[in-house]
């Protein structure tokens, strides 16, 4: 009888404390967390690039098209902003398939057209012969 009296005790506080139709009175957000998603394009291929940033440090993936062999790298990359529509950005770069290995870096700028959208500049330094330079449009989400 115990038992069946404190069973039926803590279901009736469970069922108390989590109601579906209970009102949320305070939302809390990150401000310091975007997402970013960007359509890039070089003289012989587009990509798309994928990134999180949190504070001032940026990673993601960058996915280039057929004329790059479909190559995809992996970033990681520091980023300073000198004034509110300005962003440039540095830091290494990480080939993810056909021969894998770390290239010499990525160093770019966005520039903020409206609201959300950026123009968006990348050199990617693959080797001291070969880069890439892509430009495109980068939209930040939340």
């Amino acid at each position: 009888m115990k038992i069946l009296i404190a069973l039926l005790f803590s279901i009736n506080m469970l069922g108390q404390e989590c109601s579906p139709y209970h009102p949320v009175k305070n939302w809390e957000t990150n401000d310091d967390v975007d997402f970013t998603v960007s359509w890039v394009s070089c003289l012989h291929a587009a990509g798309l690039a994928f990134s999180m940033d949190y504070n001032n440090i940026s990673g993601g993936v960058h996915i280039m098209g057929e004329g790059h062999d479909n190559a995809a790298y992996t970033f990681l990359s520091y980023q300073y902003q000198p004034i509110k529509r300005i962003k440039l950005s540095a830091g290494p770069l990480y080939r993810l398939n056909n021969d894998s290995g770390i290239m010499l870096a990525q160093y770019g700028a966005d520039i903020k057209l409206y609201k959300s959208i950026w123009l968006t500049s990348r050199i990617l330094q693959i080797n001291r012969n070969l880069n890439y330079l892509n430009v495109g449009i980068k939209i930040h989400t939340i």
